[in-house]
Order: C-alpha cells, then structure tokens, then sequence
C-alpha cells in the first residue's frame, strides 16, 4: 500500500505544479519527500496530514485515490495476463499473473489475489506442470466455499483439480473429489451448470482410465441430459465428446463415431477451438479405428484438429493429432509421410511427460521398420521403452503403447525385448484393475500392416 500512496501523492503534487521541495516546505525535507514518493519510507498520520494540507485535499482523497488507482493498475495487469493465456502463451501468462498477484497483495486485495493465484494454476496446467498446478488449485479449493458465486467458484476449481489428478495418473484421488463434489451438488439442489458438465467430463476420463466403463457410460448420460437443459452447444459438444470416447475405450467405435460427430457438428471456430479440436480429433481416430480403410477421411479431421490445436499453442494436443496422421499413413503404406508426422510430432513435445513422446517414438520406429531401416527403427524401440519406463504415471492408456512397441520389436526380430514389453504392459494394466489370465492385451489393431522383410 505504502507505494501506491507514494504514487499518488507524486501524481497530486505533479498536476498542481509542485517541485518535491515545495511540497516538503520548512516541515519536511526534500530527500524524505523522494523516499515517500518512491514507496522507501511510510508517512505517519500527522505527516500525510501535512501533506495533504499543501496539496489542498483531505487525507482520505490520498488514501482513497491511492486505493483506487491500485485496483485500477491490478484490473489492467489481470486482464493484460488473461489476454496472453488466451493468446496461447502461458509462460507470459504466469509471470503476468505473479505480478498481479504481487500488486494485490500490496495494495490488500483479496479478491484480485485470488483471481491471480487462479490465474497462475491454469498456467501451470497449460505449460505441463501439472504437480504445481495442483497444488495451486488445492491452495484455492481450501480459500472456497459451496456457496461463493464469483470466478473461480468451488465447482471449477474442482474440476480443475479433477483434470492435473487424471493427467497424474492419480485417478483414485480424482474420482474421489469429483464424486464428492457431485454428492454436493445434489445435495442443495444445484440446477445443472457448465461447471457440474466439465467435472462429470473429468470423472469420465479418470474411471476410462481405472477401466471403468459401466460409471463412466452413467456419467455421460447425466451430462448429456443437463446439457440439453443448459441448451448450450458447446456443453453438450462436451457431453457427447465424452461419450464418444467412453464408447471407443469400450470398443464400440461406430458408437464413437457417430457421437463425436454430433459434437463437431455443434460447435463452430467461433465457440470453442479447444473443444472443436478435441471433437474432431477423436472422431478421426475412432474413424481409424473402425475401419483402416477409413484413413482419408480420418486425415482430415485430424489435419484440422492439429492446425486448431497448433495454432492455439496446444502443442501436446497437436502432436496427438501428428501421431494419428501418422497413423493414417502407415494403413495406407505411406511410411514416409509417417515420418514426417512422428517428426513433427516430436518437435513439439517437450520431455515431460516422456509417455507421450514414447508413443511418437513407437510410430517413428513402425515406419522406419517398414522402410527395412532396421538398426534405427531397434534404436527408436529402445529410446522409447527408455521413456515408458520413465513415466510414473499409473494411466491405462500407457499400456497400449508397452504393446506397439513389443509388436515392433516382434517385427525386428527382438523376442526378449518384446515379451519384457508386453509384461509391463500387462503389469500396468493390473495394478490398476486385475484382469484374468486368459485377458487378450487391448491392441487396437496392428501397428503394422504387415510383417516387413528384415
């Protein structure tokens, strides 16, 4: 606070035509006129009295202008880093969100503090680093209650939660704060909201990945009724999104197909181009999955999704859809298009999490198989076994990709390898729900089309 006075005591004395030594009279010296002004020293009361005496206003206009010009200065830094997280720059972001967060701590204001720190959580999670995030969203959630109305609520900063928890891979603790929350909400009455739909969503992706179809399959249907209560397109695109790919993950891929198509349809460039890329890119994965023969219509979704996804600096999001194209590629025999996609793919991933560099890796390492490069292609394998290993995740999707890289290193010859493969992939998938021993790994199809000669 003290420098806000500082500034506002400058800017009287500016606009009156006052020199420093003016203001500090015979009273006050000139050099303590400066450390004020420059926020170094704190007026007593019958100092700023003084002051005030020779700038003409009451003290209160001091403190009051001092206050107002402080809240000013925070909206603006506020809105100027909200801006650069919405432009896709979440490193901007954050650091613009601790400087606001800092201004408000200054100047006393809670509730610009709080939509700092909420600022800065969601700009952890944009940049990956989603144990910070989570603990900033824990922070929050304790700062929260049920009945708090103004952004963030104690919904979205749930679902927040729910997704750093998944992404984590500690779905036991996302399904229990999500669950909790939706007992809550039931329990005073809440009517459906965009909030409820975003953590029912986040419930969704934590059971598919304890394997839990039947919860997930009751989630998506409540989602999709108070959507269509709510009569909002893109929550109701969200809806049908998650339905999609509870379908897909339950191997009913035409289900999957024609739901995800239901949420393209919804949505327009204009509402929400996260959404829309993610709408688009799993459709034309469960295209792909279906049927291979359905890899050109597939490419186009996923084009489209990559070019939504990169253009918004979602770049793990893009090198997702890169590393469908490349599937697309490698069914219709295109290896080296394949590898310019898992290229791509690469350049955008940073290490962490090295689970989804892996599986760019496993791609890059089918293709170069086929092309008979069978040194790089081993050499891929053991890069990307190298960064499975290294991801402490406890997500069930990881163990689709312990599969691709044992059926690669089939093709290449490395039995041991492969069979090391297939037991971690197997072993993922029982610490997380036990499967009987006659259980078929869950490939989704062959990563190869065919056996190359080698």
């Amino acid at each position: 606070m003290t420098c806000t006075i500082g500034t506002r005591i400058r800017y009287l004395r500016t606009t009156r035509g006052m020199s420093q030594a003016d203001l500090a009279g015979r009273e006050l010296s000139t050099s303590y006129i400066s450390l004020i002004e420059a926020g170094k020293r704190i007026p007593s009361a019958r100092t700023l009295e003084l002051i005030a005496v020779r700038l003409g206003c009451a003290p209160n206009d001091i403190y009051d202008g001092a206050a107002a010009e402080a809240e000013a200065a925070i909206d603006f830094a506020l809105a100027e880093a909200e801006w650069s997280l919405v432009d896709g720059d979440p490193a901007l972001a954050l650091q613009r969100f601790s400087r606001a967060r800092g201004l408000a701590l200054d100047a006393n204001q809670p509730d610009h503090s709080l939509r700092a720190a909420w600022g800065e959580a969601r700009s952890f999670e944009r940049l990956n680093r989603f144990e910070e995030a989570l603990e900033a969203y824990q922070d929050l959630l304790r700062q929260r209650s049920p009945g708090d109305t103004e952004s963030p609520t104690r919904w979205e900063i749930v679902g927040a939660l729910c997704r750093c928890e998944v992404e984590l891979g500690e779905n036991d603790r996302a399904i229990e704060v999500g669950e909790r929350a939706l007992n809550e909400l039931r329990e005073v009455g809440a009517a459906p909201s965009a909030t409820g739909i975003e953590i029912i969503c986040e419930l969704v992706r934590a059971h598919l990945s304890r394997g839990d179809v039947a919860r997930s399959r009751q989630l998506t249907k409540t989602a999709i009724v108070e959507a269509e209560v709510l009569q909002n397109p893109q929550q109701l695109a969200r809806a049908y999104w998650a339905a999609g790919q509870t379908a897909q993950e339950a191997g009913r891929t035409a289900e999957a197909i024609r739901l995800t198509r239901r949420a393209v349809d919804l949505l327009t460039q204009d509402d929400d181009e996260a959404v829309l890329g993610d709408a688009l890119a799993l459709h034309g994965t469960a295209l792909l999955w279906h049927d291979e023969r359905n890899a050109v219509e597939a490419q186009a979704d996923l084009r489209r999704a990559a070019e939504i996804h990169e253009r918004g600096k979602r770049f793990p999001e893009a090198a997702r859809c890169y590393q469908g194209l490349a599937r697309c590629s490698l069914a219709q025999g295109d290896y080296v298009e394949a590898l310019e996609s898992t290229a791509h793919a690469l350049s955008l991933l940073d290490t962490d999490p090295p689970g989804d560099r892996a599986q760019a890796l496993i791609l890059t390492a089918a293709a170069l198989a086929m092309l008979g490069s069978a040194a790089e292609a081993m050499l891929r394998c053991d890069e990307a076994a190298t960064a499975l290993s290294a991801d402490t995740r406890s997500l069930r999707r990881l163990a689709i990709p312990w599969g691709e890289v044992a059926e690669v290193y089939v093709a290449l010859g490395a039995t041991n390898q492969a069979i090391d493969a297939w037991r971690r992939g197997f072993a993922l998938l029982y610490t997380i729900a036990p499967l009987p021993l006659t259980s078929k790994f869950p490939f989704r199809g062959s990563l190869l089309p065919e056996r190359p000669e080698l």
